[in-house]
């Protein structure tokens, strides 16, 4: 009786669960821990099974001190997961004592704190480079250039066009950080997709007429999709500019939106250079660029397709990008239709 209740308070909790003899034999493995594992571990070794050092010591340790142990594990392979041991004894129990295995996987976190570390570093640098551009400039006016009024006028200039870029790097930071506050939030107001296309439309024509680029609009009516129309207008003007930016004098960009199935699309094609196709899978990644020169010539920031994917992740939808080398790329947004 004792054993079976033992066994069900086990596998009522969420977390995986082994229960140790002195000698490291598992008596028992929760519902958690199979599936975690993979496979039941009943009447196993703990420490064949785990072959680390630090799990045998602290498994001795609980055993010897009575008191709660704790060690790491890295998984190797494909999972590679990060795991905390947590190895507490237990009353004499059947004239023997025992030590409960709790396990807690930190690959998360680990994963989470490694994004925020490269964040920074990536957001730092970003922000060092104009700033030690500027520190150039005003060192050079206050030094060799202090009479030459030729020379302050264009230093002006690019001071002026760093300062912008700073700016603009500065918004799209404070953009990303407000969408993942609210990621979680599914949006509930009924938008047409098509309104805010042409909305964004009206915004890009003078754009893309100063770069000598044809955009071509093709917008069926009446696409609901529930949304946030701030957000949705983001990223269509993020992306029908960037095909702008990227296609180049004398070329085309299409712009569609329609429905497919339950689904609303916006997809914008471009004729410019293309993109590699090992690329892709990481074009969405913070300050990722294929190019980080021709960005930055562009006035690119590196953050706008992060802010495109979380603000589609928001709306529970999908980006879908198809490019190839030399025949231009297709951005294609997928939204569930509300109904």
């Amino acid at each position: 009786m004792e054993h079976e209740i033992v066994g069900a308070i086990m596998d009522a909790l969420p977390a995986p669960l082994l229960l140790l003899d002195v000698a490291g034999r598992i008596l028992r493995c929760n519902t958690s821990a199979t599936a975690y594992f993979g496979s039941d571990l009943r009447h196993q070794i703990f420490q064949f099974h785990f072959r680390k050092p630090a799990l045998v010591e602290a498994l001795n340790r609980a055993i010897q001190g009575k008191m709660t142990s704790t060690a790491h594990y890295q998984s190797l392979g494909a999972t590679n997961h990060a795991l905390e041991f947590n190895f507490c004894p237990l009353p004499a129990y059947s004239d023997s004592p025992l030590v409960l295995v709790v396990c807690r996987d930190q690959s998360r976190e680990n994963r989470v704190e490694r994004m925020r570390s490269d964040f920074v570093a990536n957001a730092s640098h970003e922000l060092r480079t104009p700033l030690t551009t500027l520190s150039g400039f005003i060192e050079t006016m206050q030094g060799a250039a202090k009479q030459d009024e030729k020379a302050r006028g264009e230093f002006l200039a690019l001071m002026k066009a760093q300062a912008e870029r700073m700016s603009l790097l500065i918004d799209d930071l404070l953009s990303l950080s407000r969408i993942e506050v609210d990621e979680h939030v599914e949006p509930r107001e009924l938008i047409d997709l098509g309104m805010v296309v042409r909305q964004a439309e009206s915004l890009l024509r003078p754009i893309a007429k100063e770069a000598g680029c044809e955009m071509h609009f093709d917008v069926a009516p009446d696409i609901w999709v529930k949304g946030d129309a701030n957000q949705l207008g983001q990223v269509a003007n993020n992306l029908v500019e960037n095909a702008i930016k990227y296609s180049g004098r004398g070329k085309r960009v299409d712009v569609a939106v329609s429905r497919q199935s339950n689904d609303a699309t916006l997809t914008i094609t471009d004729n410019g250079p293309g993109i590699a196709a090992h690329h892709i899978p990481r074009l969405t990644e913070r300050f990722y660029r294929v190019s980080a020169q021709e960005s930055r010539t562009r006035g690119g920031t590196g953050l706008g397709l992060a802010i495109c994917k979380h603000i589609i992740k928001r709306h529970r939808g999908r980006l879908d990008i198809v490019s190839q080398v030399g025949m231009g790329s297709r951005f294609t947004v997928v939204l569930p239709i509300a109904e």
